[in-house]
């Protein structure tokens, strides 16, 4: 069966609101608890900007569940090695599965801090410099040293680690990105669906898994998924208004002020708000969506949840989509 997750947005609702939401989620049997990361919202009006290492180490102490970030920017705001000490101290306080999520980032992570905001093919590279200190200190007992173009380690060690260490995902919109996966990474995650996913980014992880000795089946997909229900399914479209301005290829663009995110999401045709979210009046209609995504090969699905009565969704998860799976 596809495992079912919730993706606690920092944007959208206050650190308090998304840790009594994860208890929600575990109470109606949710699998796993995702939390965004950034410095910035994708919206201005009504939102919100936790900071998601602060509210893991909450969480953790609230909800018996797995944990993880979607995702910790591989940015020049976080030093590689200050990633590997978080979350290797989250997993040691843990005694569930601990997961850094790791992504080449957005503009608005960099820039309010004053940061470029370089090419792709720098975040790339950034990212897999990222991927090697951390997998450096985490796999390396003795003190460990690291120069590369862009991050340098040295004689670091990291002296408080688990007995196991955190399972790393990368996540990734493209194939260049996802190749990291290969590699460096125990699992995938994305916003991609339909042939662009299945012709294109699945077939590239499982093809780099095999050339780095890896059998691609022991790599774990998640697809990430905002989701909206009410009875009132007009309701629930409009609902999705917040996230509008991923519907306009906003990823990779230098947006960094919410106000300027906002303006492009009212931009959005009703063709791509219904395509891109998960909308829904009946909770069949949610189960029928899980499943097709599930038939594309993903394991996971983190489902944000957007709802206009956000409790309501919890509880009509629990209570009739996943058992229905």
């Amino acid at each position: 069966m596809v495992a079912v997750d919730y993706m606690a947005h920092q944007e959208q609702y206050s650190p308090s609101e998304l840790l009594a939401f994860s208890e929600l989620a575990a109470a109606n049997g949710f699998d796993f608890i995702w939390t965004s990361d950034h410095f910035h919202p994708w919206f201005h009006t009504d939102a919100e900007a936790g900071f998601a290492w602060s509210w893991l180490g909450a969480a953790i102490e609230r909800v018996d569940l797995p944990v993880g970030t979607c995702v910790t920017p591989a940015g020049e705001h976080y030093h590689p090695a200050l990633v590997a000490q978080a979350f290797a101290t989250l997993q040691s306080m843990h005694d569930e599965r601990v997961v850094l999520g790791l992504s080449t980032g957005e503009a608005m992570n960099e820039k309010p801090l004053g940061h470029e905001w370089p090419d792709y093919g720098v975040r790339r590279n950034r990212l897999e410099e990222t991927l090697e200190i951390v997998h450096g200190l985490w796999e390396n007992d003795g003190f460990y040293s690291y120069e590369g173009e862009h991050y340098e380690v040295d004689d670091a060690r990291l002296y408080t680690m688990p007995d196991e260490r955190p399972e790393v995902q990368i996540a990734a919109n493209g194939p260049s990105t996802a190749s990291l996966t290969g590699e460096y990474g125990d699992g995938f995650i994305t916003v991609k669906t339909g042939e662009e996913y299945t012709e294109r980014m699945y077939p590239a992880i499982r093809r780099y898994a095999t050339d780095a000795g890896r059998d691609p089946d022991q790599i774990e997909t998640t697809l990430l998924v905002i989701a909206s229900y009410d009875e009132d399914r007009e309701r629930a479209r409009e609902s999705t208004r917040p996230w509008w301005a991923t519907t306009q290829d906003v990823f990779d663009r230098a947006l960094a002020n919410p106000k300027e995110i906002e303006r492009e999401g009212e931009k959005a045709t009703r063709e791509q708000v219904e395509a891109k979210f998960l909308i829904a009046d009946d909770p069949a209609e949610i189960a029928g969506q899980l499943e097709a995504y599930a038939e594309m090969g993903f394991d996971r699905i983190a489902l944000g949840n957007t709802s206009p009565e956000p409790e309501r969704f919890f509880e009509v998860m629990g209570d009739e989509v996943i058992p229905s799976l």
